[in-house]
């Protein structure tokens, strides 16, 4: 896989960032232990009939088919066509434990009936919803979901994320220009660490969390180069037009040469860190 500077890279043809199909899978990859320890975590069960919401390339799906079992059944769902053809694509040329099936279509009007599940994943799906589409997202984790199912959420806490050694609040500064430009969707990154008030709003229960700190030191593998470049390119894309400091802005250009010998990623203490966590609630 190849570092591109062109921020489009991670768009899909549904015009959301970060969920094109290059990068999808290399965010996958780069970040797998810690990814697949946050699903453990959830306490999916042999036999479950389990739900992946906005399922992407399909990253969780070999997990998810091993904790449900060949008792069990996984669907998966999600708005890009060419993000469930490559789903499709993966099931045919793999043994995974339970049967797949997997659809277009959008979270808010899920082609499944009343009480179809026995848990619903989502991850990095919140973030591109408005606090209304959120809810409305949430009230169809709930239909589908059986009387004491669970509903997991993950996302991304933007304010952990960190590019070092670079100033600390570097990103933040960057997203609070971008809402203040009135950019809806960085807006809708600050709201991970409030999800818990959006799930009892929604009628759930037993509501648990867990962040997980991830970090990426030298010597980096190459899809988390990859990953970590693509990440600093989209971002230095944005910056452009931000209300930054001078130092920042050009910060920013030099984040954005990903092919510079000198970039960050070539720093002996380069370190990534971002928090990523897991909410669930339980259907009452």
């Amino acid at each position: 896989m190849t570092i591109e500077q062109n921020s489009e890279l991670h768009t899909s043809s549904t015009g959301q960032n970060f969920v094109g199909t290059d990068w999808l899978d290399a965010h996958f990859v780069a970040m797998q232990p810690e990814y697949e320890e946050m699903l453990r975590w959830v306490g999916l069960q042999p036999g479950w009939r389990a739900l992946d919401a906005g399922c992407g390339t399909g990253g969780f799906l070999p997990l998810m088919t091993e904790l449900v079992g060949c008792a069990g059944q996984v669907s998966a769902i999600d708005l890009a066509p060419e993000n469930i053809a490559a789903v499709e694509a993966r099931r045919a040329q793999s043994q995974w434990a339970a049967p797949v099936s997997a659809r277009v279509g959008n979270l808010f009007n899920l082609p499944y009936a009343d009480n179809a599940f026995d848990a619903v994943w989502s991850a990095n799906t919140s973030q591109y919803f408005t606090d209304e589409e959120l809810l409305k997202m949430l009230s169809e984790f709930r239909r589908v979901v059986r009387p004491g199912g669970l509903i997991a959420i993950k996302e991304y806490d933007i304010t952990s994320m960190q590019f070092q050694p670079t100033t600390p609040m570097l990103t933040v500064h960057l997203h609070e220009a971008l809402c203040r430009m009135g950019n809806q969707y960085h807006c809708q990154l600050f709201r991970t660490i409030l999800l818990p008030q959006w799930l009892r709003k929604a009628g759930l229960i037993n509501i648990r969390q867990k962040p997980t700190l991830m970090t990426r030191l030298q010597p980096l593998r190459a899809v988390e180069k990859t990953f970590v470049c693509n990440f600093l390119a989209f971002y230095a894309h944005y910056a452009k037009d931000a209300d930054l400091p001078v130092d920042e802005q050009r910060l920013w250009v030099e984040l954005g040469d990903i092919h510079s010998p000198d970039h960050i990623t070539n720093h002996p203490d380069f370190q990534y860190r971002g928090i990523q966590t897991v909410f669930v609630g339980c259907a009452p």
